[in-house]
């Protein structure tokens, strides 16, 4: 049976020892009950070490209730120990792991003498956050800058898709004493893989080659295949991963996709077929990547026997995004009134993607009538965007419907929408320019 978790244990927990080891939890076994005990106990020890103190606030941050963290906080400021700056770095990631930062920001500011440390606890937590005006004005502010407050900061801007920001910061550190790691790498080469900037990216292989003491993660790999697939050098991605031996299932997704979206169906599902064959159990993104290739290159049938044997021979449920891809598969091959039947026996509301796949094929094979109804639906999920309302005014058009055309246009007006101007990007020398239509 099942053991109970409960905050109330019926026997008094032992006296906790000042050992950070028996509480440092271990993969996901981190919210099991033993764990839970151990808190509980440390909450309760009379005169609990600094040491233990540091461990279950870092092993409450993994935790899904807040309970107890604050718990043990509330243990550490009674100690006396609030005002210790490695004990409050460990209290500030609690805060921040609840996304907590008004929080963690009050326990920051009551320390008097504030270290390196410290300051990177609270930019990794603003970071993680998504709160990027907080973490630069922080990041600026820093004296002594680690490894760590880089990495922060780097990939705080490439993951929320600001990557030329991230790049110019990437630059920045490579003109300070600071040395990347394989962190470091890894967001600019995700910043990399967003602008398309292939200069910067093989760059940053050879600066692999060049230093060998950075440890060449799996992760660090698959951001390499990733960059060179995403820019088409699909060749170059290819004995990337053929290369490296230590291969998990999100390189070899890695991969599945690059070869997808660059046109390669046939090697998709070769490579596919030797991942079976090794052994590795393919997930939901490993189907998305496959119905992906197979809509590349219309391979239809084979789209539908992958997509059959996700549940039947997997056990994976399909998602929306399976259906979806499913949808274009057909689209692009102009079953669309196939395409049509799928998307209404769906188990769940079909998405933006899923409609855009059908209207897309709509435009592809000269079935305006069926573009309109996706056009409309589309405006229903997507008001806000004004490439569904150019559609739907276009296929108006086409059809001979002036009037309604001319409806859709004042409507945008009326909105506040405008048509917005084509850009285009090119990299000279590492940089990303991008130019709007229209200039000299």
């Amino acid at each position: 049976m099942a053991a109970t978790l409960s905050f109330s244990p019926p026997n008094p927990p032992p006296p906790f020892p000042d050992h950070p080891k028996l509480i440092r939890p271990r993969h996901s076994r981190c919210r099991d009950d033993t764990l839970l005990r151990c808190l509980l106990a440390i909450t309760r020890t009379p005169l609990p070490g600094k040491a233990a103190l540091i461990a279950a606030m870092k092993a409450s941050s993994l935790l899904p209730s807040a309970r107890l963290g604050r718990a043990v906080h509330a243990r550490i400021l009674k100690a006396a120990l609030g005002t210790d700056r490695f004990v409050a770095s460990s209290v500030v990631g609690f805060y921040s792991s609840l996304s907590d930062s008004d929080s963690a920001r009050q326990v920051f500011d009551e320390i008097p003498v504030k270290d390196a440390a410290l300051h990177t606890a609270l930019l990794v937590g603003y970071a993680r956050n998504g709160e990027i005006t907080k973490a630069r004005i922080l990041f600026d502010e820093m004296v002594e800058k680690d490894v760590v407050a880089w990495n922060a900061m780097v990939s705080c801007y490439s993951h929320c898709g600001l990557p030329e920001k991230a790049l110019d910061l990437f630059r920045e550190m490579q003109i300070s004493s600071c040395r990347p790691n394989e962190v470091t790498l890894i967001a600019a080469l995700s910043a990399c893989s967003q602008l398309g900037c292939i200069d910067l990216g093989e760059w940053i292989h050879g600066y692999l080659t060049r230093h060998p003491e950075v440890k060449r993660t799996t992760t660090l790999n698959n951001s390499l295949v990733h960059l060179y697939a995403k820019c088409g050098r699909i060749d170059a991605a290819l004995e990337l991963f053929l290369d490296y031996k230590s291969k998990n299932l999100e390189s070899w997704n890695t991969m599945l996709t690059g070869l997808a979206v660059n046109g390669c169906g046939t090697g998709a599902l070769s490579l596919f077929g030797q991942m079976i064959k090794l052994g590795v159990r393919p997930d939901r993104i490993s189907f998305v990547a496959i119905l992906m290739a197979c809509s590349h290159v219309g391979m239809i049938d084979n789209a539908r026997r992958c997509f059959s044997c996700m549940k039947s021979v997997y056990g994976i449920e399909p998602k929306v995004e399976h259906y979806g891809c499913l949808v274009d598969v057909l689209s692009r091959g102009g079953r669309l009134e196939e395409a049509k039947l799928l998307l209404e026996s769906m188990p769940f509301e079909p998405n933006a993607s899923a409609w855009g796949a059908l209207l897309g094929g709509c435009f592809a094979h000269g079935d305006y009538e069926l573009g309109i109804v996706a056009a409309k639906r589309l405006l229903e999920l997507e008001p806000w965007e004004e490439s569904r309302y150019v559609a739907l005014q276009n296929l108006y058009a086409v059809v001979g419907r002036t009037e309604d055309a001319l409806m859709v246009r004042k409507m945008m007006r009326r909105l506040g929408i405008e048509q917005s101007s084509g850009t285009s990007m090119i990299e000279v020398e590492g940089a990303v320019h991008e130019f709007l239509a229209g200039d000299v």
